[in-house]
């Protein structure tokens, strides 16, 4: 997921086409397709629980003009989820 995101918002041919057919985009990559939905949808709080990086979670949502209060909104909407794994270790 992580070089994905990378090599869409750093790589302008990348991104147009990305942003053209994010599906068509994705196609040789070997994600399954959970995690390429959450990249497609934008799902924020889910790439963060896969592990991307927050920079790069961040990058995506200024290349693709996310507003910064989706991004927000999608973290807090894991929060719970954060705390649980925290309590547990």
């Amino acid at each position: 997921m992580s070089r994905i995101l990378y090599d869409i918002h750093h790589h302008e041919s990348d991104l147009e086409r990305y942003k053209a057919d994010p599906d068509q985009y994705m196609a040789s990559s070997p994600l399954s397709a959970r995690l390429k939905a959450a990249i497609r949808d934008n799902d924020i709080g889910a790439m963060y629980l896969e592990g991307v990086n927050p920079l790069l979670l961040r990058a995506h949502c200024l290349g693709l003009r996310i507003p910064e209060s989706e991004f927000v909104a999608s973290l807090r909407a894991i929060e719970h989820v954060v705390q649980e794994e925290n309590d547990h270790g």
